[in-house]
């Protein structure tokens, strides 16, 4: 593995790559609280044949920091400027939570940029918000770390909530060991880590959840292939949740696997054998 750091919009991103560079490129985005380390059971399997990149998102791991700029909408353009940097100009994806969020919006917005798209816990754009609804509930979990001042305090002086949060549904709870909870929740000590994980919950709590709730991007077209990966004992977000139109059945198919919502740590096998599948 080649570890580096490319600037792009005033940031600093940290970059694993892993593979041949003349490979199939596919791009590995994480989910909240975690960072790159989290794809550290697949990067070597697919680096077989392709060339992974997997990238610290913007206020994650290694990455700087900055005050602004944790919207959604300039997460995908930190993304293809990354792409543009290293020179892909089109890439599978695999995301993870939020960072599967983010995968779903690339293709969206940039549907030439992106081959494939495996979904790992994470509802699709076009979800059925009769199977949503009932279960926001599950989501207050959320609200610790949205609130100004409040978010940033729990994230940086409470860490074990973060550690529940990754722990809470996992069939073993004994696998999330102490030293595996603060390797994720352990960045969040330092102010500005604590602040973008806020100010990130607080752009989705304003922007991305309503859009999805208000089925905003049902207008626009979906066209990549996509794979959705759900854990059967999710708490954020149970396997019934996943459902898609059956408009969309000749494009995304949905699998679930044992475990809960961290199931890169959890089920790597079952991920990474879709994920195989899926890229192939």
């Amino acid at each position: 593995m080649r570890d580096r750091f490319i600037v792009v919009n005033d940031c600093r991103f940290h970059v694993i790559e892993a593979g041949s560079r003349q490979a199939e490129p596919v791009l590995l985005l994480h989910g909240f609280p975690q960072h790159a380390y989290a794809w550290r059971h697949l990067i070597a399997p697919l680096a077989g044949d392709r060339h992974v990149i997997a990238i610290d998102l913007r206020g994650c791991g290694s990455t700087d920091a900055p005050r602004r700029g944790y919207d959604t909408s300039q997460r995908v353009a930190d993304v293809i400027a990354l792409l543009d940097a290293l020179k892909v100009a089109r890439a599978d994806i695999v995301g993870h939570d939020w960072g599967a969020w983010l995968g779903f919006r690339l293709a969206l917005d940039h549907p030439d940029r992106v081959r494939r798209l495996v979904s790992v816990s994470m509802v699709h754009p076009w979800v059925m918000q009769r199977h949503l609804i009932p279960h926001l509930w599950r989501w207050w979990v959320t609200a610790l770390f949205e609130i100004p001042g409040v978010g940033e305090w729990v994230l940086r002086r409470r860490p074990e909530v973060a550690g529940w949060l990754l722990a809470r549904d996992a069939p073993d709870r004994g696998l999330w060991t102490h030293q595996l909870r603060t390797i994720y929740s352990g960045p969040a000590a330092e102010p500005a880590r604590a602040s973008a994980g806020r100010r990130l919950h607080t752009q989705l709590v304003l922007r991305d959840i309503p859009r999805l709730l208000l089925g905003v991007d049902r207008r626009r077209p979906f066209t990549t292939p996509t794979v959705i990966i759900g854990g059967d004992g999710d708490a954020l977000l149970p396997p019934s949740v996943l459902t898609v139109p059956l408009r969309l059945a000749d494009r995304v198919t949905v699998r679930v696997v044992p475990g809960g919502h961290f199931l890169l740590d959890e089920s790597p096998e079952e991920v990474l054998n879709l994920t195989v599948q899926h890229l192939r």
